[in-house]
């Protein structure tokens, strides 16, 4: 048993059933096999997610997906973020990078939400014009106006890449 399951606080064997000690609290673990026997699934079995739904509005107009995920190349390049609508100037690192997009995280504790802003990207030689996609702990995906080439996005990993 692994020190951190869920049944550590009690630990004698499940109960086989509701009826055999009524008195006891069952722990979370328990309570899963309990509600999955009910439902006549097999406790070692997944529970299955439903498919996701798209909304009526979200099927009129739908939002750039961002596959470009998959893409995306990790790397360490120190570089600034400037919000051209209030010149500010971030201080930060690329930390992953792709033709079309690349994940800037800002040199301090705390990220705030600037999605939909439009920024531009310093680092090196290069001076991108882009708007942030989404923000998420990880930085900020900025999506690029102006594309890069592979050969750049390939030189750039070769000299300030890691290894995967």
């Amino acid at each position: 048993m692994s020190p951190y399951e869920d049944n550590q606080a009690y630990p004698e064997a499940p109960r086989e059933g509701v009826a055999q000690d009524p008195r006891r609290r069952m722990t979370p673990a328990e309570m899963r096999e309990e509600i999955g026997l009910r439902i006549g699934r097999g406790a070692e079995e997944e529970p299955r997610q439903a498919p996701a739904r798209q909304g009526w509005l979200a099927r009129l107009w739908p939002r750039r997906r961002h596959g470009q995920d998959e893409a995306l190349r990790p790397c360490c390049v120190v570089a600034v973020l400037i919000l051209t609508d209030r010149a500010l100037a971030l201080d930060g690192l690329v930390l992953e990078i792709a033709e079309d997009c690349l994940i800037f995280r800002q040199g301090s504790r705390y990220i705030f939400d600037r999605t939909d802003a439009e920024v531009m990207v310093r680092f090196g030689e290069h001076e991108l014009r882009g708007r942030i996609g989404k923000t998420s702990a990880k930085g900020y995906l900025v999506e690029l106006q102006d594309l890069l080439s592979p050969a750049e996005v390939r030189t750039l990993v070769q000299v300030h890449g890691l290894p995967v």
